[in-house]
């Protein structure tokens, strides 16, 4: 009995192996800058940052608004990131209009990442389309939103401006 047991958590060790490698081995630290966008003072984010318990909130904007990019991550051990993904986005993108959703490949940092379009969001009185990508891994679960008037909304392009800030912000812990 105790070698079938054993033999079963070894296939579920291995079945789940891309999942829990690297459990814990990140911890978020947002660069100063991004994409050439500045980041916002944590102050201007304060009220976002209620959003979700125990969230990070960053955000990045130009000096006019044209162009935004915000994340909300959380940081914690996460055993299997595909089993976490699709609630996350569910979650993140509630309210919204949400299409083309996607996976798309992680990126070197490994766990899973889903790629789509929202609309729902009000700019000047007027919807605004938004771009967004969430990823899991063994160490967060992270949104990346970007909006404005320059933002590309093809999915490839998006998924790349997401690993670019995963290869930042994501460091040993």
């Amino acid at each position: 009995m105790a070698a079938v047991g054993f033999a079963a958590f070894i296939a579920l060790a291995l079945a789940f192996a891309h999942d829990t490698a690297d459990l814990g081995a990140y911890r978020y630290s947002p660069p100063e800058e991004f994409l050439g966008l500045p980041r916002v003072p944590a102050g201007r984010l304060t009220k976002a940052s209620t959003v979700v318990r125990g969230a990070k909130v960053t955000g990045y904007q130009t000096s006019d608004r044209s162009r935004t990019v915000f994340l909300t991550v959380r940081e914690l051990p996460i055993v299997s990131p595909s089993a976490v993904l699709d609630t996350v986005v569910t979650e993140a993108t509630t309210g919204f209009h949400v299409e083309n959703v996607r996976t798309v490949d992680p990126g070197e940092r490994g766990g899973v990442m889903k790629c789509g379009h929202a609309s729902g969001m009000k700019k000047a009185g007027k919807p605004q389309d938004m771009a967004f990508c969430v990823w899991v891994d063994g160490s967060m679960w992270a949104v990346y939103m970007e909006h404005g008037d320059d933002v590309t909304l093809d999915t490839d392009d998006l998924a790349n401006d997401a690993r670019k800030f995963r290869h930042l912000a994501e460091v040993r812990a």
